[in-house]
């Protein structure tokens, strides 16, 4: 099979529902009750597509169930920018509180969001579980490890925040926050990364000739192209490069002239 064409699907798909995410966060009002339905109904045809095709042997299984995964992925997202299900302390942190403290702060301004997405991830494993076609589950899985990678490099310092991508009702997040040229974790996620992406092209290129071939070569490319690009983002927030004219237009954002001056040290308390 050709592979060139999963990954220009997980291209174009991750390209296009990043922007239409961020074009609605920052224009919906929180609680957004219309935006919120319709999210909804993407989510149920998503589990209901991951459902269906768990015992699909074909690349058409494997596109529908990665599209159910990403559409499951999206609710969860734009329920917590549109603070629907953030945690039970979705404030700003106080000043002058230790690191640790900070931290568990943090953990409390999202932590109904992040125990949903754990539900929500063991579901889909129970699913799927025993059943060929697991891409569903496994595409959902890779967009929680790589999103909560990220958000561990962002609270022991990145360089570029991306803090104009915020929603305005969620830029107190910026307080338990702060910049750094690099951090600890960034190289073991950006290793762990990089070999997790060698292990599915492995299984990719292994399945050649065998039954499951469509379905497995398909699937695994869809999902090794979707971590190389959280991978991107990852390395986005220590590069002195700026993406926003990929997003400009959804953001609605002018471009900031760069400078040595706009890479500042957040102290808790400040807004993002």
């Amino acid at each position: 099979m050709s592979y060139i064409a999963p990954i220009l699907f997980a291209l174009g798909i991750w390209w296009f529902s990043t922007v239409l995410m961020m074009w609605r966060s920052k224009r919906a009002q929180p609680r957004c009750h219309r935006t919120m339905a319709v999210m909804t109904g993407l989510a149920g045809a998503g589990l209901a597509a991951i459902w269906l095709t768990r015992d699909w042997n074909s690349d058409a299984g494997a596109y529908l169930a990665f599209l159910g995964g990403l559409s499951l992925w999206a609710w969860h997202e734009m329920s917590y920018f549109l603070a629907f299900v953030t945690g039970p302390r979705p404030a700003a942190c106080p000043p002058g509180v230790s690191g640790a403290q900070r931290f568990w702060l943090g953990v409390k301004a999202s932590l109904w969001h992040e125990l949903a997405v754990v539900a929500t991830a063991a579901a889909l494993a129970w699913l799927t579980w025993d059943h060929v076609n697991a891409f569903g589950a496994i595409t959902f899985m890779v967009l929680w490890i790589m999103r909560w990678s990220a958000k561990l490099n962002i609270y022991l310092g990145v360089r570029n925040l991306h803090e104009e991508f915020w929603p305005d009702h969620l830029r107190y997040l910026g307080s338990y926050v702060h910049t750094a040229p690099m951090n600890a974790l960034f190289p073991v996620s950006m290793i762990g990364g990089g070999l997790a992406v060698a292990f599915m092209v492995q299984q990719a290129v292994q399945a050649g000739g065998s039954a499951l071939a469509p379905l497995v070569q398909t699937g695994w490319m869809l999902v090794a192209t979707l971590m190389s690009l959280a991978m991107l983002e990852h390395l986005l927030m220590f590069l002195q490069v700026s993406d926003e004219k990929l997003w400009r237009f959804a953001t609605g954002t002018e471009p900031v002239p760069a400078g040595p001056e706009l890479t500042v040290e957040l102290t808790p308390g400040q807004g993002s």
